[in-house]
C-alpha cells in the first residue's frame, strides 16, 4: 500500500530536489570552522536577537549537505535540545523545531534516532499541550467578538508556524526509522497526535493557513501509507473519520493548492485500499495528474536557485533588500510545495499501479478499456515528462508499470511511439550517483529483460537493445556489482536490495537461448558468489535460487556446454554445499529467524537439485 519508498530516502535533496549537486564554490575546511564557531557560540548568547540571527543563518547553511554535516559534527543538535527548545523567545523555539524537522528529513535515520533517544517526544508532547492552550485562547478571543485584525498578526503567525513545525517533525521522525514509527503508532502517542490534529481542525478548516492544513493532510497520508493500524484507529475516531470521508468533496476549494489536492487523493486511496475498484483507480490517477499539470518546473527551479537570487540581491538597493528577501522566501516556499506535490503524485501513481496488479492477480477480472488506456498511453507520457527531474521516483513507477504489463499480457514493445527506445536511452543515461538511482536502474533493466523474454521474437529485441550475446554488458554489470558490494558506505539493507536486483538481472539474461557464452559468464559468476566468504548469506540464498532457475532443465541449449562441460555439479557438491553449510551456521535463529529458515530451505533444495541433476 501507499508510498513505495519513504520520502526521506527517496528524495535526494529534500530542501531542493532539483539541485542535484552541492553549492559550486569550494569551501576550505578551516574557513568553514571559523565561520561556524561564532554562529554556534551566538546560539547561546544572552541577547535574544543574536540567538535569533545565528539560528536563521544556521538554518540557511543547513540547506547545504556539506555545511550541514559540519554543523552536526559540532554538536548543533545538542545545543538546540539543551538550550533553544526551552528558550524565552517563542520565535526561537518555533524556528528550532523547523530546523530539527529539516535535519531529520535530510539526514534520515541517524538524526531521527538521535533525536528520539534524546527524548524529543517529551518536548513535542509539551509543545502540543501549549499549542492546544494557545488555540483555545485564540478561539475564545474570536468568540468574544474580537475581529481577526485586532488579534496580533505576529501571534497568529507564530501559533500556526509552531503547529506546522511540530506536526511535520513528527512526520519526519516517523519516516526516519521504523522503530520510531511503531512507537508513534502506539496508543498514547497517537492519541496525543489525534488530540492536536482534532483541535486544529475543529478551530476551522477554512481558518487554518493552507500550510498547516497541508501538514495535517501529509501526516494522515504518511501514516496511513505505512500502517493499517493507523487507518483502523482513525476510522474508529468519530471526528477524524468524518473529516476523512468529507475530503473528496473539498477537492475544488479555491483555497486549496496543488499539494492539498494531491494529498486528498492520496488519503482517499489509502482508505479505499482493498475495496478500490478499477474505475476509482483510474479516476485517482487522472485527478492526481490534473492537480499538478499546471506546475511550471522551469519556474520552480528558478525560484529555488540561490545563485539567481544572490545576483539579484547584489543589484538591489539596501532599503529594499529585506523586502526582496521576503519575496524570495515566499517564492521558495511555493516552489517547495509544488515539488512535494509532484513527488507525492508520483508515489500515488506508483502505488495505484501496484494495487491494480494485486487486484488483477487476485481476481483476474478484465481491466476496463479506460484504465488500460490510462496505463498504456497516458502514464508513459507522464513518466517521460517527469523523468529528468524526479528520476529515482519515476524509475520505481516504471518498474511497477512494466511488471503490470507482463501480468496483463500487454506487450510494452507494441505501445505507440516506440516508448521502449526512449526508456532504454533514459535509463542508460542516468548516473549511478546514489543508492536510489542504482536500485531504480537495475529494477527497470531487470523488468525490460523479463519483458524481452516473454516475447516470441526475443532475439529481435535483444538485438534492438544491443544485448545479443553482449559479454561487455555483463562484465560492466559485474564490475558495478563488485563495487557496490564492497562499498562500506552502504547499509546492510541497501547492499541486500542491490544484490537482489543484480541477481534478477543476471538470472534473466542467462536464460535466453542461443547465448551460451553469456550464460557461461553468469554461471561462473554465480558459483564465485556461492563460494565467497564475504557475500551476505541472504544474498547467497538468492544466487542459489538463480542457479536452480537457470540450470533446472537439462534441455536448455546451454546446459550441456556450460553446466555439464564446466563440471558445475561437481563444484556444487564438493565446494558450494560445504561452504554454504559452514556459512549458514553463523546465522542466529533467534536474531534472524526468517533468514535462518531461508538458509535451511536453501540447503535442502540444493541437495535435491544435485540429486535431480545427477539423475537427469
Amino acid at each position: 500500500m501507499g508510498k513505495s519508498k519513504k520520502r526521506s530516502r527517496a528524495s535526494n535533496a529534500r530542501l531542493n530536489p532539483l539541485n542535484g549537486a552541492g553549492r559550486s564554490n569550494a569551501r576550505d575546511s578551516s574557513l568553514v570552522t571559523n565561520k561556524l564557531q561564532p554562529l554556534l557560540k551566538n546560539l547561546e548568547s544572552a541577547i535574544p536577537n543574536e540567538r535569533a540571527m545565528a539560528l536563521a543563518s544556521i538554518s540557511v547553511l543547513c540547506e547545504d549537505p556539506q555545511m550541514r554535516k559540519l554543523l552536526l559534527k559540532q554538536k548543533l543538535i545538542h545545543i538546540m535540545l539543551s538550550r533553544l527548545l526551552s528558550d524565552d523567545n517563542t520565535d526561537i523555539i518555533v524556528e528550532s523545531y523547523g530546523l530539527l524537522r529539516n535535519l531529520s528529513l535530510e539526514e534520515g535515520y541517524d538524526v531521527s534516532i538521535h533525536l528520539w533517544r534524546s527524548e524529543i517526544w517529551s518536548s513535542i508532547s509539551q509543545g502540543f499541550d501549549k499549542l492546544i492552550e494557545s488555540l483555545k485562547a485564540l478561539q475564545k478571543n474570536e468568540q468574544q467578538g474580537e475581529k481577526n485584525d485586532k488579534i496580533p498578526t505576529e501571534s497568529r503567525r507564530l501559533l500556526f508556524d509552531y503547529a506546522d513545525n511540530l506536526i511535520s517533525l513528527v512526520v519526519a521522525l516517523s519516516n526516519g526509522s521504523d522503530d520510531i514509527l511503531n512507537e508513534i503508532l502506539g496508543e498514547d502517542k497517537l492519541n496525543c497526535v489525534f488530540r492536536v490534529v482534532t483541535s486544529l481542525l475543529q478551530y476551522g478548516i477554512d481558518k487554518l493557513p493552507i500550510a498547516v492544513l497541508n501538514t495535517i493532510l501529509d501526516l494522515i497520508y504518511d501514516l496511513s501509507s505505512e500502517s493499517f493500524c493507523f487507518i483502523e484507529k482513525i476510522s474508529n475516531d468519530a471526528f477524524l473519520s468524518n473529516f476523512i470521508k468529507g475530503l473528496p468533496d473539498m477537492m475544488n476549494k479555491k483555497t486549496f493548492n496543488e499539494l492539498s489536492k494531491v494529498l486528498i487523493q492520496g488519503i482517499y486511496l489509502q482508505f479505499l485500499d482493498a475495496d478500490i475498484t478499477y474505475d476509482q483507480a483510474n479516476s485517482i490517477i487522472i485527478s492526481v495528474c490534473g492537480s499538478i499539470e499546471n506546475i511550471d518546473l522551469e519556474q520552480v527551479e528558478a525560484n529555488l536557485s540561490s545563485n539567481a537570487n544572490d545576483d539579484e540581491l547584489v543589484k538591489t538597493q539596501d532599503s529594499k533588500v529585506a523586502e526582496k528577501i521576503k519575496d524570495y522566501t515566499k517564492a521558495r516556499t511555493g516552489a517547495m510545495m509544488k515539488l512535494q506535490s509532484i513527488e507525492i503524485a508520483i508515489d500515488i501513481m506508483t502505488a495505484i499501479i501496484e494495487i491494480v496488479a494485486s487486484l488483477y492477480e487476485d481476481g483476474k477480472k478484465k481491466i476496463p478499456q479506460t484504465l488500460q488506456g490510462t496505463l498504456t498511453q497516458f502514464l508513459p507520457l507522464i513518466f517521460e515528462g517527469l523523468g529528468p527531474k524526479f528520476a529515482s521516483r519515476i524509475l520505481i513507477a516504471w518498474n511497477n508499470l512494466l511488471w503490470l504489463y507482463l501480468s496483463l499480457g500487454i506487450n510494452f514493445f507494441d505501445l505507440p511511439g516506440e516508448i521502449y527506445k526512449s526508456l532504454w536511452t533514459y535509463v542508460n543515461a542516468l548516473p549511478d550517483t546514489d543508492i536510489d538511482l542504482k536500485l531504480g536502474k537495475l529494477s527497470v533493466i531487470w523488468a525490460l529483460l523479463k519483458t524481452i523474454s516473454f516475447d516470441s521474437d526475443f532475439e529481435k529485441w535483444l538485438q534492438q537493445f544491443n544485448l545479443s550475446n553482449n559479454s561487455d554488458f555483463l562484465h560492466s554489470v559485474i564490475k558495478n556489482y563488485n563495487a557496490d558490494m564492497s562499498n562500506e558506505d552502504l547499509s546492510k539493507e541497501d547492499t541486500f536490495e542491490l544484490g537482489q536486483r543484480y541477481c534478477g538481472v543476471f538470472s534473466t539474461y542467462a536464460l535466453f537461448k542461443g547465448q551460451i557464452e553469456t550464460n557461461r559468464i553468469v554461471g561462473q559468476f554465480i558459483l564465485e558468489q556461492l563460494l565467497s566468504q564475504d557475500v551476505p548469506q541472504g544474498l547467497q540464498t538468492e544466487f542459489t535460487n538463480s542457479l536452480f532457475e537457470i540450470y533446472g532443465d537439462g534441455n536448455f541449449d546451454y546446459d550441456k556446454p556450460v553446466f555439464v562441460s564446466g563440471r558445475f555439479l561437481e563444484i556444487i557438491e564438493k565446494q558450494v554445499i560445504p561452504n554454504l553449510k559452514s556459512r549458514f551456521k553463523f546465522v542466529d535463529k533467534n536474531k534472524e529467524p526468517q533468514l535462518k529458515s531461508k538458509c535451511n530451505e536453501c540447503i535442502s533444495t540444493l541437495d535435491s537439485f544435485v540429486q535431480y541433476k545427477r539423475n537427469e
